[in-house]
């Protein structure tokens, strides 16, 4: 018997396997759902919801005492951050991109000649004190499970 004659098309979304050389290879996007099966539970969400949901089940199971199904639930965490940022910047790298195309197809604009030029005396908008700025913390799953589990300790020998 004779096969239609779509009977190997793909199927799905997505798919790109047409033999098209200016295809672009696959960039994450942010909303891509996952289903996850980590060592106890079944979750769904997106990569960053889904970061959010381990990082508390290895905050829980850390409180409970279980250093093992705590650092499970830390690594399971971490895939879906790296995953995360992966999206992210594969955004802001479409973004540049998108920036740098429409530069590239405006003239370049004149400032306005009616603007009128501030007075020296006049008061200048501050600039935040490099004191001020927000501190950078670098919490990866390990630290932080790291950290939860000494002030753990500390509050049980208190």
């Amino acid at each position: 018997m004779r096969q239609p004659q779509n009977a190997k098309r793909g199927r799905g979304r997505g798919r790109r396997g047409n033999g098209n050389s200016n295809a672009q290879p696959h960039a994450p996007n942010r909303n891509t759902s996952y289903e996850s099966n980590g060592p106890d539970v079944k979750l769904r969400g997106n990569a960053q919801q889904l970061n959010e949901k381990y990082l508390a089940l290895a905050h829980d199971a850390a409180a409970a005492g279980e250093r093992i199904t705590a650092e499970a639930y830390t690594q399971f965490s971490d895939h879906y951050f790296r995953l995360h940022q992966a999206a992210v910047d594969a955004a802001e790298e479409r973004k540049a991109q998108h920036a740098a195309q429409t530069a590239d197809r405006q003239p370049d604009r004149q400032p306005r000649q009616d603007a009128q030029p501030q007075p020296e005396d006049a008061p200048q908008p501050e600039a935040p004190a490099e004191d001020a700025a927000a501190e950078v913390v670098d919490l990866t799953p390990a630290k932080l499970s790291k950290i939860v589990q000494e002030e753990q300790d500390t509050a049980s020998a208190s």
